[in-house]
């Protein structure tokens, strides 16, 4: 028992944030990276699926790098994230603009995550699981290139429809 009610104060908490800059933000990633690999060894995990999305957060005030997001319809960040899809176990996240692409940044994005469990983890089969906002050649061009399965939807349109029709005939 702490002995208080609350584990920091507002001023408190924005000398914290005023400390923050890029590299406590990458040592935050790799300590969290660090017990992800331990829990993944215990596991002793046969397959990853690396499930990538992008989600919305609205914003009020004057948030630096808020915009207006049409596909939601507000204002706020449109940050990517990685999830374990076999556990729910976070894998990643990074903050971005609202009014950027779902794709956007993608490959930067989950390149590093991948490349560390190919080489940390050679007996893991890795996976990557993406919606239609992810279905861009050069994320399809680095699953290849690192031996990942990958399975990301595609939007409907005419031609699409018409193979399916093909294939399974009515």
């Amino acid at each position: 028992m702490i002995g208080t009610d609350s584990l920091a104060s507002q001023p408190s908490l924005s000398r914290f944030y005023t400390r923050f800059d890029h590299e406590s933000i990458e040592q935050l990633h790799h300590a969290n990276q660090e017990l992800l690999d331990k829990v993944h060894e215990l596991r002793e995990s046969k397959a990853l699926i690396i499930d990538l999305d992008s989600t919305h957060a609205d914003t009020y005030g004057q948030q630096e790098f808020t915009a207006y997001n049409t596909h939601y319809g507000t204002v706020g960040f449109h940050p990517l994230v990685a999830f374990d899809g076999i556990t729910g176990d976070f894998l990643k996240a990074q903050l971005r603009p609202g009014n950027v692409y779902t794709s956007n940044g993608v490959v930067d994005f989950v390149e590093p995550l991948i490349k560390h469990y190919n080489e940390k983890f050679p007996a893991t089969t890795p996976f990557l699981r993406g919606d239609s906002g992810f279905a861009v050649p050069a994320l399809y061009d680095l699953c290849e290139r690192e031996s990942v399965y990958y399975v990301i939807r595609l939007k409907s349109n005419a031609i699409l429809q018409r193979m399916a029709d093909e294939c399974h005939p009515a």
